[in-house]
């Protein structure tokens, strides 16, 4: 398989499995430790962390939505030997469909993930995600209530 294609099926995958909530499934797509950077929305630092603490993270907060849709556009991709730069429109939908949140019961998120991978033992996986240039607009709130949410049913 040529790596563009193979590489761009793990793009696809990571927006799979995220709104599936598939966490072993994202965990084999991340090296053993991820640079993630969302400051372009959240503001911060970028954080360098191991996958399993990333996916720890997107627990406690991704299931506190009803449901999410990241729709990943077509990927940009270079490869230089063991590492390739992706580039890739992003748009995600989150959602809470709950009494009392009927009008606020979307947050709309977009950008552009950058996204470097490395090769693993002869595999490639996820080293770097950035969201840049991002926005975001409905309901801003619905981060927060996630949060909390997920935490509650954990």
């Amino acid at each position: 398989m040529d790596e563009r294609v193979e590489i761009g099926s793990i793009v696809g995958a990571l927006a799979v499995h995220t709104d599936a909530r598939q966490w072993e499934e994202l965990v084999a797509l991340f090296g053993p430790e991820v640079r993630v950077d969302y400051t372009s929305l959240f503001g911060g630092d970028p954080q360098v962390t191991p996958r399993a603490q990333l996916m720890e993270q997107w627990r406690q907060f991704l299931p506190g939505f009803t449901h999410t849709t990241h729709l990943i556009g077509t990927p940009f991709v270079i490869v230089r030997g063991e590492q390739a730069q992706c580039t890739a429109s992003v748009v995600a939908s989150h959602f809470l469909k709950e009494d009392g949140f009927e009008g606020l019961d979307c947050w709309i998120v977009g950008g552009c993930y950058e996204i470097r991978f490395d090769k693993v033992d002869g595999a490639w996986r996820i080293s770097s995600l950035t969201l840049a240039r991002a926005w975001a607009d409905g309901n801003l709130d619905l981060p927060r209530v996630a949060r909390e949410r997920a935490g509650a049913a954990r």
